[in-house]
């Protein structure tokens, strides 16, 4: 697992994200919101071989949403 980022760093990341994503930015490096993946596939555990690992009914129903999409 990755190590949280020093405040140097994170100061740098702020300041390469667009002003709307700020907020977002800084709640996520805050630990106040999830990830992605968390979002997407709340299932999923982190393996160390594998990387993520979802369920196989997350995995159906991201296929069905991939596949209903409008673009």
């Amino acid at each position: 697992m990755k190590r949280p980022l020093n405040p140097e760093s994170k100061k740098d990341l702020l300041q390469r994200t667009a002003p709307s994503r700020q907020k977002q930015a800084k709640e996520y490096l805050n630990g106040q919101v999830p990830g992605v993946m968390q979002h997407y596939a709340p299932d999923a555990v982190a393996d160390p071989d594998k990387g993520w690992v979802e369920s196989d009914e997350t995995v159906h129903r991201l296929a069905r949403w991939r596949e209903e999409a409008p673009y």
